[in-house]
């Protein structure tokens, strides 16, 4: 009788994935707590798992929700209280939101190898702006402090000691400390 039952009404599952700034990740988690909260007095509701995988480019959260039937899960998606939550969840999103829907007794998902999408890269001006006070500071003192040992040097070889010192610098640490600093500024529109 439960085969047969189980065949008549399928189980509905979602795959959810989003991304979010590192920063963002613990408000994410609390919220997707919430949203946990509201499920488990659904009717219908069957399990949540949620992975989240701290990555380069943000945190990841993939959320499978299961439910007894497709039914269930449509009913879930159209309450108000699950919408509200999950705008707030996804307006925190730095990529698409990537979903997918499947129902019945074997349910299998497409690999979800990588995010949707690529945080865009800041707009072109900040990235020059970024640059420049990160290479025209760095580049004044080191002239200035190895102006000793690149005086001697021919004018090409002293400008390459600087460019390898500065080069350096800011490939290791000023342009990463920059990017953290700024971060809010440069991905904002």
């Amino acid at each position: 009788m439960v085969t047969a039952q189980l065949l008549d009404q399928p189980p509905g599952c979602i795959l959810t994935a989003l991304r979010v700034r590192h920063e963002d990740a613990d408000t994410c988690a609390r919220k997707l707590a919430q949203l946990n909260e509201i499920l488990v007095t659904f009717d219908g509701f069957a399990s949540l798992d949620t992975i989240r995988r701290e990555g380069g480019l943000g945190t990841d959260f993939y959320i499978l929700a299961r439910f007894r039937d497709v039914a269930a899960l449509e009913r879930w998606r159209a309450l108000p209280d699950r919408n509200a939550l999950m705008d707030e969840i996804e307006a925190m999103s730095i990529a698409d939101v990537s979903r997918q829907q499947a129902a019945g007794s074997n349910i299998w998902f497409e690999p979800i190898v990588s995010m949707p999408s690529q945080p865009k890269p800041p707009l072109l001006w900040k990235r020059w702006a970024t640059s420049m006070l990160a290479v025209y500071p760095a580049l004044i003192v080191l002239v200035t402090l190895l102006r000793p040992v690149t005086a001697p040097l021919p004018e090409p070889l002293g400008l390459l000691v600087v460019a390898l010192i500065l080069t350096g610098l800011t490939t290791a640490f000023i342009v990463p400390w920059l990017t953290r600093v700024l971060h809010r500024w440069l991905v904002a529109r």
